[in-house]
C-alpha cells in the first residue's frame, strides 16, 4: 500500500483479508496548527491489516468501531519516531508520532497509559521494520581524495628485513632448541603473555604441554599464581608480542593464526513466518516452561482458566480490553505456577492472582501448548491448495492428502490423545499465528487456510483436549467474552 496523508475518508483501506487489533482506548489529539483548540476526545485503535500495514484508526464514538469505518486514520507505515512526553504540561501525559510530512500529537489520561502506548508501538513497529532497531548504525566510508589519507610510507623504499628464523613458525608455537639432543616437536603456548621476571626453566615447562597430550582443565583459582610463573623465552624462539593476559575463555580466545581465517557462510534470511514458527517451536520444546510477566490487572477477570485431564489450562481471553495477552498467550498453554506457587486448579489460580501475593506485575510459568505441534507449509505456486480435509467445514481434520503441501511437511489426520491410550483427529487452533474460534464461525477456517500468500503456518492440537476445553469454558459466566476470534 502507497503512502497516504493522514486525513482519510471511508473505505480506502481496499481489500483487507484480516485486521489484527493490539490496542486501543480513549485518547485526545491535539490540534498542531491551533494548539488553543479544545481538545478532540477519540477511540483511537492501534491496528495491522495483513501483517504488512500499520494504522492508528480514529473513531468519535467506540461503538461503531466494530464496523472498520474510521472517521479519520493515520497510515504508520512511514513514521520516523515514536516518542514519549518528559514533563506532562498540566496533567497532560502527550506522545508524538512524527511522519515524513506531518506530526500527530495525541495525550492520554496517566503517564502509565502514555508509556504503554508508546511501547506498545515502538514494539510492533520494530517488528514490521517500519521503525530501525536498536542497533550499531554504520555510515559509508569516507572517500578517499588526492588531499587526505596520504601515505605515511615511501612506495619505493625496501621492505624490512624478514625474521632471522630459518623455520615457519606458527603464532602461539614456541620452539625450543637444545644443544645436547635433537629439535624437540612445537609445543603451544596456554596462556602467551610474557613476562619478564627470573623464572626457572622447570616453572616454565611446567605451564606448557607437548601437542601429543591432552590439555589440562582451565581452573580460575590458580589464574594469578599461574600468570605469575611464566618466563620469558628468547627472542630468537617466538617472533609474536604477548595479545593478552587474563581468562583464556572464548570471551578472550587467543589469535592463534595471522593468515587468512575461516569465512563463515552467510546465514540465510528467514521470512516473518518463518521466525514466528521458529520461536513458537522453541519455546514448545523448552522443558521447564516459559516465564511470562504480566500486569495484574491484565490477569484479573480477563484470562479463561479451566480444568482437563488433572492440570490447568488457558483457553481464551478478552480479547477487545486486553489485546496485549495475543503476543503472550496461546490457546493450550498449560499453567504450572503463579507468583512462585503451584498451581493444582483453576480455582487456585484465580485466588493466587488476587492474592498479596501478585504485586503490580505477575510471573506466570506456563508449558507451552503441550499437545500441540505447529507447521509452516510452503505453497508451489500461488493459491494451491494444502490438501487439509476439513470436517463439515469446522477446525477438525478429517484427512491429509498424500503428497500434497502439508503432507510433505509432516502433517497427519490423527494423533495420540492426551492419556495416550488412543488415536483422535488434529483441530486447528490457529493459522499464520492468530487463533480460530473454538466453536467455527462460519467459513473462518477455510478462509485462513486460502488466505493470501504462498507461506501458511498452522497450529493443531488433539480433539479430545479441545473438546474438553470448550466443555470448561461454556461453564463460565459471561464465557462469550473469551471466545477468541
Amino acid at each position: 500500500m502507497a503512502a497516504q496523508n493522514s486525513n482519510q475518508t471511508r473505505g480506502e483501506f481496499g481489500n483487507i483479508i484480516f485486521r489484527e487489533i493490539h490496542k486501543n482506548a480513549w485518547l485526545k489529539k491535539v490540534n498542531v496548527s491551533n494548539l488553543k483548540k479544545k481538545r478532540e476526545k477519540l477511540w483511537v485503535v492501534f491496528c495491522v491489516h495483513d501483517d504488512t500495514d500499520a494504522f492508528l484508526e480514529m473513531y468519535a464514538d467506540n461503538k461503531i468501531a466494530v464496523l472498520h469505518k474510521p472517521d479519520w486514520f493515520v497510515y504508520l507505515n512511514d513514521v520516523q519516531h515514536v516518542s514519549p512526553t518528559i514533563c506532562p504540561h498540566e496533567q497532560e501525559y502527550e506522545f508524538v508520532l512524527t511522519l515524513k510530512s506531518e506530526v500527530i500529537r495525541l495525550t492520554a489520561p496517566t503517564w502509565e497509559q502514555m508509556l504503554d502506548w508508546v511501547a506498545s508501538l515502538q514494539a510492533k513497529l520494530h517488528e514490521l521494520r517500519i521503525l530501525s532497531p536498536k542497533d550499531n548504525v554504520y555510515s559509508k566510508l569516507p572517500e578517499i581524495t588526492r588531499h587526505h589519507l596520504f601515505s605515511t610510507r615511501d612506495p619505493n623504499s625496501p621492505l624490512p628485513p624478514p625474521p632471522t628464523s630459518q623455520e615457519e613458525v606458527l603464532p602461539g608455537i614456541e620452539v625450543q632448541a637444545s644443544s645436547a639432543g635433537p629439535r624437540r616437536a612445537p609445543t603451544r603456548l596456554w596462556n602467551r603473555s610474557l613476562s619478564h621476571n627470573n623464572a626457572t626453566g622447570e616453572e616454565t615447562s611446567q605451564l606448557r604441554r607437548e601437542s601429543t597430550s591432552e590439555p589440562e582443565v582451565f581452573r580460575f583459582d590458580n589464574i594469578s599464581s599461574t600468570v605469575q610463573q611464566i618466563s620469558a623465552e628468547s627472542s630468537s624462539n617466538c617472533h609474536y608480542e604477548c595479545l593478552f593476559q587474563g581468562d583464556p575463555g572464548p570471551s578472550n580466545r587467543q589469535l592463534e593464526r595471522s593468515s587468512s581465517t575461516l569465512q563463515q557462510p552467510p546465514i540465510p534470511y528467514k521470512t516473518f513466518r518463518e521466525q514466528q514458527v521458529l520461536q513458537l517451536q522453541k519455546e514448545m520444546k523448552h522443558s521447564g516452561g516459559v516465564r511470562l510477566q504480566l500486569r495484574k490487572k491484565d490477569c484479573i477477570s480477563s484470562i479463561a482458566l479451566v480444568d482437563a485431564f488433572d492440570s490447568v489450562w488457558i483457553c481464551g481471553w478478552k480479547q477487545k480490553e486486553h489485546p496485549m495477552l495475543y503476543n503472550v498467550l496461546h490457546i493450550g498453554d498449560k499453567v504450572l505456577n503463579i507468583a512462585g506457587i503451584s498451581v493444582k486448579s483453576a480455582a487456585d489460580a484465580y485466588r493466587i492472582l488476587e492474592s498479596h501475593y501478585c504485586g503490580l506485575y505477575v510471573d506466570i510459568v506456563i508449558k507451552r501448548i503441550p499437545h500441540g505441534q505447529v507447521f509452516l507449509i510452503h505453497r508451489e505456486t500461488e493459491g494451491q491448495l494444502l490438501g487439509i480435509v476439513q470436517e463439515n467445514n469446522t477446525a477438525v481434520i478429517e484427512s491429509v492428502e498424500g503428497d500434497s503441501p502439508a503432507a510433505r511437511q509432516g502433517l497427519s489426520a490423527k494423533t495420540k490423545t492426551c492419556d495416550g491410550l488412543s488415536l483422535t483427529n488434529w483441530v486447528l487452533t490457529e493459522i499464520n499465528g492468530r487463533p480460530l474460534n473454538l466453536f467455527f464461525k462460519k467459513n473462518q477456517v477455510r478462509d485462513r487456510l486460502n488466505s493470501v500468500g504462498r507461506d501458511i503456518s498452522i497450529l493443531v492440537q488433539p480433539l479430545d483436549l479441545i473438546k474438553q476445553l470448550k466443555k470448561e469454558l461454556k461453564s463460565l459466566r459471561n464465557y462469550k467474552e473469551y471466545i477468541l476470534q
